[in-house]
């Protein structure tokens, strides 16, 4: 299971033995996070490096975003709405956690059920119909400014958690750095797919309106590197290429990482990070 992103799932390529060593390096960073932070135990020996490594802000903010900031003392039965090919409900059923998913896209519900065995519901949220009280956990990764009724979803996700569940909910940041610096090259616009872009006071307030308690509102920097790499090339070439990955300079590798690292310090003081992370009760 690799704990610090990867976009790619499948490959048809020969392996790099370098790249392999990287995500070995990895996952070993990311399974001592886990477990000092998280309290997820992950069979894998760390070096004295390794643990080193996993005491570095900016890395247990990316692999905590990974497990949606969920404890291994919170592990239930656990909704991911919008789960994709549910590469995340893997990683979370392989963590202990009890997964169901929620999809509409039947290509990837395919891949969810006949490649990973998950329980997935192919449809939105309100026509899976679940009792109350169903969840004991509700995560929601960049979907919520897809949907048409935010406030309607979010009241959804209140019916069925169940009376002390917690919903993560995660999506841009419309006051995020890289929004006031790339203005209308910011990845995030994304039209006409995004319908709603939220700042936390906005979100905050449907989260409200829903009957939902907000227990946690932050700004992660998490996903500064992603954006800084899509937004750069927007502003430079008007759009996204295609074999994306293979086409990142070493020099635009260099300036996502640099930019990471300043939105991450001044993201301690203002809430400028590129996503907005929200904790809720019912």
């Amino acid at each position: 299971m690799i704990l610090i992103n990867s976009t790619e799932y499948y490959t048809h390529q020969e392996e790099d033995p370098s790249k392999k060593q990287l995500a070995n390096i990895c996952e070993t960073i990311g399974a001592n996070i886990l477990l000092t932070n998280f309290g997820y135990s992950i069979s894998r020996q760390g070096k004295w490096w390794s643990w080193v490594l996993s005491l570095m802000g900016p890395l247990k903010e990316l692999v905590g975003g990974n497990v949606m900031w969920l404890k291994a003392s919170e592990r239930g039965r656990l909704l991911d709405i919008g789960c994709g090919n549910g590469y995340f409900l893997v990683q979370m059923r392989d963590l202990g956690w009890d997964v169901v998913g929620v999809e509409p896209d039947p290509k990837a519900v395919k891949v969810a059920r006949d490649h990973f065995g998950l329980r997935v519901f192919q449809g939105t949220l309100e026509e899976a119909k679940f009792p109350d009280d169903s969840f004991d956990v509700i995560t929601m990764n960049h979907v919520i400014e897809h949907v048409p009724d935010p406030i309607g979803l979010l009241s959804e996700c209140r019916r069925i958690l169940k009376p002390n569940g917690k919903l993560v909910v995660v999506t841009p940041n419309i006051k995020s750095l890289g929004r006031y610096l790339f203005g209308k090259s910011w990845v995030h616009w994304d039209p006409p797919r995004h319908l709603f872009l939220f700042s936390s006071k906005s979100l905050r307030t449907c989260a409200e309106k829903a009957g939902l308690k907000v227990q946690r509102l932050w700004t992660p920097a998490k996903g500064a590197l992603w954006m800084w790499m899509t937004s750069r090339l927007i502003k430079c070439d008007g759009f996204i290429p295609g074999g994306l990955l293979n086409k990142v300079s070493l020099r635009l590798k260099m300036e996502m990482i640099m930019f990471w690292t300043v939105e991450y310090i001044i993201n301690r003081f203002r809430y400028v990070g590129e996503e907005l992370a929200l904790e809720a009760s019912k």
